[in-house]
């Protein structure tokens, strides 16, 4: 009935909010490595070759492509020497206090 598709239309519209947060979240984490690795003077293909990926890994990384496996992103992490900041608290209209 109307009742279920109301539901299921909701329901869309909440997974699709959830969806364009991650694809958001990687895309801020995919800048952050990009960014440190240009700042360091360093090649994909050493960034890679410094953590044991194929440089075609972390082209895909900073693409936003694919999203790194969280052993992957601490390897990164320690290879550029930097913290990556993932905020999954953020939400639009939201007041700090």
């Amino acid at each position: 009935g109307k009742r279920m598709s109301d539901f299921f239309k909701k329901y869309a519209a909440i997974r699709g909010e959830r969806h364009v947060q991650k694809l958001q979240l990687e895309g801020t984490i995919a800048a952050q490595i990009k960014t440190r690795r240009k700042q360091l003077n360093m090649s994909q293909q050493e960034l890679a070759d410094r953590i044991g990926v194929p440089k075609s890994t972390i082209g895909r990384i900073e693409a936003g492509l694919t999203s790194p496996r969280v052993g992957t992103l601490f390897k990164i992490s320690q290879a550029l020497n930097t913290p990556f900041i993932i905020d999954g608290t953020s939400r639009q209209g939201q007041t700090g206090s």
